[in-house]
């Protein structure tokens, strides 16, 4: 079986930038729980939600209005499971959006999109005998921003791969029903002064601006403006502020943690190390006392090995 192509955790975990004012993070991190939904899941946020899907569909589709729908979608039986989505959308002809940020790699990653999108697809039959439907879906998008791991889509080196079904002998589209977009932030290494375009501004933003302390002059779209400014620390609620607070106490506690579980290994190897090397270098001695032929309990006192392995030295 062919094993799925990741690079897992190759980056540490981020530290917020600080201003010197106020001794907290000037811009929240647009990929936490927190910061996800404030930026791009609120109602306040629809016009930058908009945008933000149009530079990424990059002319397939045209949103003008969106509506925010449930993100839960439980199993039609208790044995079958659910699916909780980070934000799902409608536009304003009926196309179903599932704009979902990942941050760790995942088993299964993949078939999880397809599951997710399968909610989506089924959702839409109509319930009862209802004539006249014959199938008629509509557009079902996913798009994904992964943070730490890469995905195996055939464009090694890309950052963004647009995935659809395709025929396998002609290499078009079969049908333009579904559609995969995930973005390898990973991947995306471009400086402030390299971006081309507005989506490499809006990719940026996602992945830097947690560390920055200033909006980066090349921003002058006004949805990303309001992107920034909403993501400003000093705008948050007392509640969103003391959720940020909490959570980063968490990850404080947990990489401390995984720090102390890391000293506690190497400590606990070199004293294996040294109980190996001693163990071997009694063997040593009892197998030159055996060919001496000294008594077996002189050699066990002397070695500290036990007479029935000391046997079976010989």
């Amino acid at each position: 079986m062919q094993k799925e192509d990741f690079t897992e955790n190759v980056l540490a975990e981020p530290v917020a930038a600080y201003s010197i004012q106020e001794g907290k993070p000037y811009f929240i991190d647009p990929l936490d729980d927190l910061g996800f939904k404030r930026l791009l899941g609120a109602e306040q946020s629809k016009d930058i939600t908009i945008t933000f899907l149009n530079h990424v569909l990059k002319g397939k589709r045209q949103v003008v209005s969106l509506e925010f729908l449930k993100n839960e979608y439980p199993g039609e039986t208790k044995e079958e499971g659910g699916a909780v989505i980070d934000l799902v959308c409608k536009d304003q002809n009926g196309a179903y959006f599932i704009v979902e940020m990942q941050r760790n790699w995942q088993k299964s990653f993949k078939e999880r999109s397809l599951f997710y999108a399968s909610k989506l697809v089924m959702e839409q039959a109509p319930h009862g005998n209802r004539k006249g439907w014959a199938y008629a879906l509509k557009d079902v998008y996913v798009i994904t921003l992964l943070e730490k791991f890469r995905i195996k889509a055939g464009n090694k080196g890309k950052w963004l791969h647009d995935v659809a079904l395709i025929n396998a002998d002609t290499g078009r589209v079969f049908n333009e029903r579904l559609r995969f977009t995930y973005i390898e932030l990973l991947s995306f290494n471009k400086t402030e002064n390299q971006l081309e375009n507005e989506l490499e501004k809006w990719i940026y933003a996602l992945k830097n601006l947690k560390h920055l302390k200033n909006t980066p002059a090349a921003f002058t779209e006004p949805q990303l403006l309001q992107f920034c400014q909403a993501a400003r620390y000093i705008n948050l609620t007392k509640e969103e502020k003391n959720m940020i607070s909490a959570k980063t106490k968490a990850r404080w506690d947990y990489y401390a943690v995984i720090d102390g579980a890391k000293i506690m290994g190497r400590e606990e190897g070199e004293t294996l190390g040294r109980a190996d090397g001693a163990h071997e270098k009694a063997i040593e001695i009892a197998q030159a006392l055996l060919a001496k032929n000294i008594d077996l309990g002189i050699i066990s006192e002397a070695t500290g090995l036990g007479q029935k392995e000391i046997l079976s030295l010989q």
